[in-house]
């Protein structure tokens, strides 16, 4: 089964893109006067930071849809064995 680049990573960029653009206008618009803080003093610090929260999302949806799909294909491959149903007593049951 062939899966195309963009059905492969499509989670992953546009989890980029949207952090991306999050960050950049929370970095514009709450930009911080003296300069000093890491994620509102640029615009373009803003959107790296988010680019970075947003790989994160993107990478931990994809994995979980992959594992997902790998349960599903493990289920389907190989037969559910058969539970053995097992009774526990108390040991001072018969006393």
């Amino acid at each position: 089964m062939k899966v195309s680049l963009v059905h492969a990573y499509g989670p992953l960029l546009l989890g980029v893109l949207i952090g991306a653009a999050l960050g950049a206008a929370l970095g514009y618009y709450g930009q911080c006067t003296s300069g000093t803080c890491p994620l509102t003093s640029t615009w373009w610090r803003g959107a790296l930071y988010g680019a970075v929260v947003g790989f994160l999302f993107g990478a931990s949806s994809q994995s979980k849809r992959y594992s997902g799909e790998q349960s599903e294909r493990l289920s389907v491959v190989q037969p559910a064995s058969p539970q053995v149903a097992e009774t526990h007593e108390p040991p001072d049951a018969g006393k």
